[in-house]
């Protein structure tokens, strides 16, 4: 196709290409938006394009760029911002959470009840993986658990009521 054809090709087709692009999903902006992006990818592939294939070559870009604008489209949600106000801030509602008893708790531990509650809890280590570091068996990771986490009760909830063991 020749530049200078492109002008009237634009004009006759113009509007059979915006109802096509229309008729996939676009509201009305956006198949305007869609069939000015068509007609630049047109005019930048000129040389490309024969005239006998020309309109089927646009109904392609046509499709293509619909279907592409349409999938990114979907990926939004357009809300309206005064619908924001009513929202309160949950960072000033929720206080900030105290770990302090836990951390005394912990600290009192005796040293391979703590090495394991850190191992499984902080580090997020598997017990095959504890097991491995510590050198022990699967079995005693989980009895070593057990024991700490039962200790770490006792110790916070004593901690809560004044007396620290």
């Amino acid at each position: 196709m020749h530049r200078d054809s492109f002008e009237g090709f634009l004009a006759t087709n113009e509007k059979r290409i915006f109802r096509y692009i229309y008729s996939l999903g676009a509201n009305e902006q956006d198949a305007m938006d869609i069939l000015q992006t068509v007609f630049i990818a047109v005019y930048q592939n000129l040389e490309k394009i024969e005239d006998s294939t020309a309109l089927a070559y646009t109904y392609k870009i046509a499709h293509n760029k619909s279907v592409t604008f349409l999938k990114q489209k979907s990926r939004y949600i357009s809300v309206d911002p005064s619908s924001f106000t009513n929202i309160q801030d949950k960072s000033a509602a929720e206080p900030i959470a105290d770990y302090s008893s836990l951390n005394r708790a912990i600290a009192q531990l005796p040293p391979r009840l703590a090495a394991v509650i850190q191992l499984q809890y902080y580090e997020k280590l598997s017990y095959k993986d504890i097991s491995v570091q510590l050198g022990i068996s699967i079995k005693a990771v989980e009895s070593l658990l057990v024991r700490a986490k039962r200790l770490l009760r006792k110790n916070i909830v004593q901690d809560k009521q004044g007396r620290f063991v």
